[in-house]
């Protein structure tokens, strides 16, 4: 069945990413881990170095990032732009201005769960 999810039925709140608190809407869970959400992260927030067991997208929705992987130039990415990190890469993540974020991802962290675990 089709899902919508307007702005009124969002449901934001601050969760721990990394060591730093953001907002989050999570929007939805299917197979195989793949899940989707909203980020917002304020002008000069900062995820420290990190990396991923999965894949992981974003797409910058508004806004703008500076992303740099290890041992790599910092790229910035402004709104409508897009990066896909693979498993494993570490990475740092800044917002150069207020950004709103989509990210899409396989990763299992509970704390970005719609539902409880059934495990």
């Amino acid at each position: 069945m089709t899902k919508y999810v307007t702005t009124e039925d969002q449901r934001w709140q601050g969760i721990d990413v990394r060591g730093v608190t953001m907002e989050a809407c999570r929007l939805w869970e299917g197979d195989y881990n793949v899940r989707s959400g909203f980020f917002r992260m304020p002008k000069g927030m900062q995820v420290p170095m990190h990396h991923h067991p999965y894949w992981v997208q974003v797409l910058v929705m508004s806004g703008k990032m500076e992303v740099e992987a290890e041992g790599e130039e910092i790229h910035t990415i402004a709104a409508g732009g897009y990066y896909f990190v693979e498993p494993g890469e570490s990475h740092v993540e800044t917002a150069v201005e207020d950004t709103l974020l989509l990210v899409v991802s396989e990763e299992e962290r509970e704390e970005l769960r719609l539902r409880p675990s059934t495990h």
